[in-house]
């Protein structure tokens, strides 16, 4: 009896088997890492989301009646809301190291050219030459709005209302925008002791 091997036909069935089970396979794994990269993007976008939000809303809850004057020499209100953002004093500003400064800080919220901006001003009272410090926090927004909650329940697109107090807060501060992808975010934030007189 003589040894019997694998004939020509039986190995190229083998290796267009195995063939076919590798291309399987890559397939396979190439589509699970494709969803991973594009599953660490989404959670990329939704934690500066979360950041942005979270630091929006902090500012807004730390606001503090103390109105600051621009660069002309003109009083701005302590909280001024506009249909595209908003500026205000807020109080808690980080003193890690213990120097010598006030604890308040002025800071702005807009949105140019698709991203939501925060800019924070070295002094409260600012020189015509002053400029802020911004940060891009978050990309793909658009159609910013806020508005204030007069005491009377009205929603105005503007604050401060006239013969009202420079010092004088809104009962709460309504935020909305679009994030591209992942639609719209709106925050009702209510202010410390925000009354308007």
């Amino acid at each position: 009896m003589r040894p019997r091997g694998f004939t020509l036909l039986e190995l190229v069935v083998a290796v267009a088997l195995f063939a076919t089970a590798m291309v399987l396979a890559y397939g396979g794994l190439n589509a699970l890492l494709r969803t991973r990269s594009l599953l660490d993007g989404e959670a990329e976008r939704l934690r500066r989301l979360q950041l942005a939000v979270g630091l929006l809303e902090r500012d807004v809850r730390a606001v503090i009646a103390r109105p600051v004057r621009d660069g002309y020499g003109v009083v701005l209100p302590a909280l001024r809301v506009e249909r595209q953002g908003l500026e205000l004093t807020r109080a808690g500003y980080g003193n890690a190291l213990a120097t010598p400064r006030a604890e308040l800080e002025r800071v702005a919220w807009r949105v140019d050219e698709g991203k939501l901006q925060r800019l924070r001003f070295a002094v409260l009272d600012r020189l015509s030459s002053t400029q802020p410090q911004r940060s891009d926090l978050l990309e793909g927004v658009s159609d910013l709005r806020v508005e204030a909650l007069h005491e009377d329940g009205r929603w105005l697109p503007e604050w401060g209302p006239p013969r009202v107090p420079t010092d004088a807060l809104p009962r709460a501060v309504r935020i909305r925008f679009e994030v591209e992808g992942l639609g719209r975010i709106e925050r009702w934030l209510e202010l410390p002791d925000g009354a308007a007189p």
